[in-house]
């Protein structure tokens, strides 16, 4: 096994260059193995620094026993993912593909898109790789149970199939997960969404202190459902209990009251854990904000069951193409939901993947909300939708049902409403300007709660690029929370 691919990701792995191979040291790695008596025996690395320091950590103690080259085999091929650990560290990518035996593994790469790679692993080393992951995530994969759903320590999320149910050789698809999460400030800056919309979508999230909005973003595959919802998630008051449930664990909010609940596949003896399941469960947790990462079955019922039952702010994401393909699936089996539960979900936020200008982009090609039922009919309003001339997502109509209903419930004008937004749309567009860090942007949205003339003005005078916010308690947000 060749380790020259990684002379790129790890500065002297190697002094000899290609000539070096893995093989040539089996006999040395299990010596090592037997002298470290199973230390690392639970230790899966996906990072490169993690990588590094274990290398230092072993030749500090082994170094003058054994060579450079065994220790760094060893930390490659039993800690970490071998041939497709150069790839996993690669922030460009967003997916890597183990197509089968005899060919290149692939990558989606976040501005090109699809491309091979030269690298080749065998179907023996693939099937042991993922043993390797199921171990690591407490899953079982056998030929009986031939699937795997999982994830890696950094958070990715891994798919992987077994020569049984894939005839031209086993399988793995992981899907990168970043190690900083996209903010709204990101998705404003990439396009995604616009400021405006971004600031209603604030303003429908957090509900000004009185009805936060239910809330699905849907689209196809891998068009970025749940970095928007992450994103939006972040307009939560800190204040809030949140509940997120997922199949396998994306979500990744900075609230310090919130719970993630992850899905267990059956084991040998039963034993599943479902979606419906946790949010059944979720319900009884005292919930202020419950947040489902795919909706797909039955679950579908008990949330808008929640919504109808006073769980509002409720936000999700689902496998639609549009508003109305939206609608029908919720209808339809298995999700089956009542058309007269159906007006209880507030915003469908419509995203999709395209290629412009030869770039992958995510759009929010719009945005439209549900203003009630006629008979059979599920009625909708479209807020907002993208325009292609001017390249961004623009309103529509000028208020609908939610806008109203907040105007109802706050006692106030619809254009004071308008004039809340064009505020909050202001303090994102100096949050782009500005180009605030993660921390520093929940920093600034839960002191805009307690008093948004001073995150104004935090926000107007900080003097850096990533300004430190202060916080009500005089705190850099950098530093410490609110």
């Amino acid at each position: 096994m060749n380790l020259s691919s990684l002379k790129h990701w790890l500065p002297n792995l190697l002094e000899r260059g290609d000539s070096i191979r893995c093989k040539d040291y089996e006999k040395e790695i299990e010596v090592l193995k037997l002298k470290l008596k199973g230390r690392y025996n639970k230790v899966f690395i996906t990072s490169r620094d993690e990588i590094i320091k274990v290398i230092n950590e072993i030749k500090s103690e082994f170094g003058e026993i054994l060579t450079e080259e065994v220790i760094k085999c060893y930390v490659y091929e039993e800690l970490s993912l071998g041939e497709l650990t150069p790839l996993i560290m690669d922030d460009n990518l967003e997916e890597i593909m183990v197509v089968a035996r005899e060919r290149h593994v692939f990558v989606y790469n976040r501005l090109r898109g699809m491309m091979p790679t030269q690298i080749f692993i065998e179907e023996e080393k693939v099937r042991k790789l993922i043993e390797k992951i199921a171990k690591y995530s407490g899953r079982k994969i056998s030929n009986s149970s031939p699937l795997l759903d999982a994830r890696l320590p950094d958070g990715s999320r891994v798919n992987a199939t077994l020569q049984g149910v894939s005839p031209r050789g086993s399988t793995i698809t992981i899907r990168k997960f970043r190690r900083e999460p996209l903010t709204i400030a990101d998705l404003i800056r990439y396009g995604t969404l616009s400021p405006y919309s971004a600031a209603f979508l604030w303003l429908a999230v957090e509900g000004m202190h009185s009805r936060p909005a239910n809330i699905i973003v849907i689209g196809g595959t891998a068009c970025g459902k749940t970095t928007t919802l992450n994103a939006l998630s972040s307009f939560i008051p800190e204040d809030e209990r949140i509940i997120s449930i997922e199949d396998v664990l994306e979500i990744n909010l900075a609230h310090e009251h919130w719970i993630p609940l992850e899905t267990r596949p059956p084991d040998s003896e039963g034993n599943e854990i479902t979606m419906d399941d946790l949010l059944k469960n979720a319900l009884r947790m005292r919930p202020d904000r419950i947040i489902v990462g795919e909706v797909r079955a039955e679950e579908a019922l008990t949330l808008f069951t929640a919504m109808n039952t006073g769980h509002d702010g409720c936000i999700a994401t689902l496998h639609a193409n549009s508003a109305r393909e939206t609608l029908s699936r919720l209808r339809s089996h298995p999700m089956n939901v009542p058309d007269i539960m159906i007006p209880a979900l507030n915003l469908i936020v419509a995203q999709r993947r395209q290629v412009e200008k030869g770039k992958v982009v995510r759009r929010v090609f719009e945005i439209v909300e549900i203003s009630g039922t006629e008979g059979d009919n599920i009625l909708t309003n479209t807020l907002f939708k993208f325009d292609s001339k001017s390249e961004e997502i623009k309103e529509v109509i000028l208020s609908g049902r939610y806008i109203e209903e907040l105007s109802t419930l706050n006692n106030m004008s619809i254009v004071n409403i308008k004039t809340e937004i064009r505020r909050r749309e202001a303090l994102l567009e100096l949050m782009v300007e500005k180009n605030l860090n993660r921390r520093e942007i929940h920093n600034i949205i839960q002191l805009y709660y307690n008093s948004p003339d001073m995150a104004m003005n935090n926000l107007i005078h900080s003097t850096t690029d990533s300004g430190a916010m202060m916080g009500p308690s005089g705190n850099r947000s950098g530093l410490l929370g609110i």
